[in-house]
């Protein structure tokens, strides 16, 4: 087996096994770093932007520190779960979901991760067609109807390759991604307050907002929330290599709840300032014509940087899921995003999607966090969230506590917010969608799991905690 293939079986075995207590390696200051550099993408930037169309920067900066570190702080305390007993997202969750409901909601993570992936593809295409006018090409791949998507294309097919050959190009990309991401950011913090100085900036209004500001407020918090929610199947991965329980809690809310926030800011006041919320525009607008280009320059790095994480991360998962299946199939499995880039319609209705992402990742957060906490008590058997027979199978391997839960939580979020419509309820304005859901879910699964259908699983007490001795080989 060459070296590629033998790291990347290394490295489905350690996400699929528990890890023992001698691995957990991270410290806070490591778990922070390293979940900083990840969550310092586009994704926030192209948040920020949105809402900073909508609000001015004092409410846009509120906004964004208040509706990404609420959601966080819901269900942060699950990385606990995964700190304890040294697991990833997608075995924990067995526990709440059941082994089929699990699958399930990996195709539900599998359609996210694609979004999210064609949408930092669709950025970098839309970047290399700005590079490609500034340069004097003027032929059919400057314009974004043809240019965006086949560039957009090509920087997939490059990130898949890259991901493709494993941990070792990964990492070597990483050095080069994460701090390009860093300078655009800097370089965009630099150039705003010496261009615009902060008195100015704060007086500016935003370029499209609703007749109403309440609806302006509600629809950007909205946002935001579902920006913190969205890194709900990620949490896992990190907080079971966390030394402990305390670390892995505030390391994962300290960098995705607050800090990674200063991309979703600049990109507010990147949007107020040009009155657009496209990142494209913003680097030639705030930067010049030398500025801009290296300001296109490192957003195309950053974003292709991403892709590689999400591509990887998929297939890591997907391995986890379909042990049998090789790691070309693997990574073949982010192919559909494709699709998404075909057209710039996928990328303009981002806020749509990140409604989406918002109205599953609460009810799911909701379902998982209750699950842990006040049914189980912080009682789950390490054993039996691998025998797909055991008591995790619950009803035919669906938990019905959770499938009801879903479908009392998606009742709530739509009669509050129509994500395609973009319809709301008088509700909405006061209270947004994707909290409330959360809370309802949370509550619904409480009431059937405790008192309608009360599983083996959900009685169960665990006398001890034993990583060391629950961790058999697993074939791979």
């Amino acid at each position: 087996m060459n070296s590629k293939n033998s790291s990347i079986a290394k490295e489905v075995a350690f996400g699929f096994l528990p890890v023992k207590k001698s691995e957990r390696t991270f410290g806070f200051w490591d778990l922070l770093f390293i979940q900083v550099g990840i969550g310092l993408s586009s994704i926030f930037i192209l948040t920020g932007g949105y809402i900073g169309t909508l609000l001015n920067a004092k409410e846009a900066i509120a906004v964004i520190l208040l509706g990404n570190a609420i959601p966080i702080l819901l269900y942060m305390p699950i990385s606990v779960f995964f700190a304890r007993y040294g697991v990833d997202t997608f075995i924990g969750f067995r526990s709440a979901l059941g082994y089929l409901g699990t699958n399930i909601t990996y195709v539900l993570f599998t359609l996210m991760t694609l979004g999210f992936i064609a949408l930092f593809c669709f950025m970098t295409g839309k970047s290399a067609i700005q590079v490609s006018e500034m340069i004097g090409i003027q032929n059919s791949l400057a314009s974004v109807g043809i240019g965006a998507p086949f560039f957009a294309i090509a920087s997939f097919f490059i990130a898949a390759f890259i991901a493709y050959k494993g941990p070792s190009a990964i990492k070597g990309l990483n050095w080069i991604g994460v701090p390009a991401i860093l300078m655009l950011l800097i370089g965009l913090l630099i150039a705003l307050f010496y261009k615009e100085g902060l008195s100015n900036l704060f007086a500016l209004q935003p370029s499209a907002p609703y007749e109403s500001k309440a609806e302006s407020v509600a629809v950007a918090l909205e946002l935001s929330v579902g920006l913190g929610f969205s890194w709900l199947f990620y949490i896992g991965q990190y907080s079971r290599l966390a030394k402990n329980e305390k670390v892995a809690f505030s390391g994962g809310f300290w960098s995705y709840g607050v800090l990674v926030n200063v991309a979703a800011i600049l990109g507010a006041l990147s949007a107020i300032v040009v009155g657009s919320l496209e990142p494209t525009e913003w680097m030639l607008a705030i930067g010049g014509v030398s500025g801009g280009l290296i300001g296109l320059i490192l957003l195309m790095v950053g974003n292709i940087s991403a892709s590689v994480f999400l591509i990887y991360s998929q297939a890591i998962s997907f391995k986890t899921i379909f042990p049998r299946q090789k790691w070309g199939t693997a990574i073949a499995a982010s192919l559909p995003a494709v699709i998404l880039m075909i057209t710039p319609a996928f990328y303009d209705a981002y806020s749509t999607f990140i409604a989406f992402v918002s109205y599953i990742l609460a009810v799911l957060g909701g379902i998982v966090v209750t699950d842990f906490f006040f049914v189980k008590k912080q009682s789950v058997s390490v054993r039996y969230l691998y025998d797909q027979y055991g008591m995790y199978k619950y009803w035919k391997g669906i938990n019905p506590s959770a499938f009801i839960s879903l479908v009392v939580g998606t009742a709530c979020y739509w009669l509050l917010y129509n994500p395609f419509t973009m319809d709301t309820s008088i509700a909405f304005l006061y209270m947004t969608a994707g909290l409330p859901t959360f809370f309802v879910s949370s509550v619904s699964y409480y009431m059937f799991a405790k008192y309608v259908f009360s599983f083996e699983a959900d009685r169960y007490q665990a006398k001890t905690v034993n990583t060391e001795q629950a961790q058999k080989p697993v074939s791979l």
